[in-house]
């Protein structure tokens, strides 16, 4: 039981210490800087740009229809939010849903199109 406890501990230490082996050359710069690689990382930066005002666009048009949708579903019910002291919580909750919904889709949008999102530590990942 104990060899067996052992060996799966050292699996796991192997496993650990490769995959910190590879994040770290991942991690390291290319070897040539060049007036070429600088050419290709300003293409790069217009086109993330570009990608990223097209995602934001098309992102704000869903956005701006859901709300609707959801303003004129609210709506039906407006006298009864009031009536119990709760006027301004379902805008103020649908603002709040709209910024995190609206992060989450620009960030699959930006996917789509080639650029993966930037890694987030284990605490930022739940909930999402």
């Amino acid at each position: 039981m104990r060899q067996v406890v052992q060996g799966a501990a050292a699996l796991l230490l192997v496993l650990l210490l490769a995959a910190c082996d590879q994040q770290a050359q991942q991690e390291q710069p290319g070897a040539g800087s060049s007036a070429k690689s600088s050419a290709r990382s300003d293409a790069d930066a217009e086109r993330y740009a570009r990608d990223r005002e097209l995602c934001r666009s098309t992102v704000a048009e869903y956005t701006k229809q859901r709300r609707n949708i959801d303003d004129s579903r609210r709506e039906v019910f407006r006298g009864d939010y009031d009536r119990y002291g709760r006027g301004d919580l379902p805008e103020t909750m649908a603002a709040y849903g709209d910024t995190r919904s609206t992060d989450r889709l620009i960030e699959r949008c930006m996917e789509q199109h080639g650029w993966p999102a930037a890694p987030k530590p284990w605490w930022q990942k739940i909930g999402s």
